[in-house]
């Protein structure tokens, strides 16, 4: 795959950023369906740009379409490359699934202990109790995955 980021995937990197710096704003006065927006836009561009666009790349190309000859680009997948290889070098890339296990473990914790402030009558408003229950559900099921990606990825 070319390292060069196309131009959909920096414009899709860019709008995100704005859609995150608006999103504390729109938080602050309070406009729900605003936040909800901002929430999509920054995932949904987000995940056009993949990951592979970072601030030297938009700093190298701008918004502006790249041809694949053009120097730029070749400069820039030779760095990229260059990269790549200090950090395969540096970094170990074997898996280990007790981390997996060890965040199942943190979010099982998080999810019982949202159950067990429901049970005790911490949250005694209907509110603080429905977010206890949402975060005690996806604590819990986070937690399941998580667990269940130990031992799927353990045989690799």
């Amino acid at each position: 795959m070319d390292p060069v980021p196309t131009r959909a995937e920096r414009i899709a990197a860019v709008v995100a950023i704005l859609a995150i710096l608006l999103l504390l704003p729109a938080a602050a006065l309070g406009s729900g369906i605003e936040v909800v927006v901002l929430l999509f836009v920054a995932f949904a561009c987000g995940t056009i740009a993949k990951a592979r666009v970072d601030l030297e790349a938009l700093r190298t190309f701008g918004l502006r379409s790249v041809p694949d000859d053009d120097p730029a680009a070749e400069r820039f997948r030779e760095r990229r490359r260059r990269r790549d290889e200090r950090l395969r070098e540096a970094v170990p890339s074997e898996y280990d699934p007790r981390l997996d296990r060890l965040l199942a473990a943190g979010l099982a914790v998080v999810g019982v202990g949202a159950l067990a402030a429901v049970a005790t009558g911490v949250g005694d408003g209907g509110r603080t109790t429905v977010r206890l229950l949402v975060v005690a559900l996806i604590g819990l099921n986070g937690a399941l995955i998580a667990y269940a990606a130990s031992y799927v990825n353990a045989g690799e």
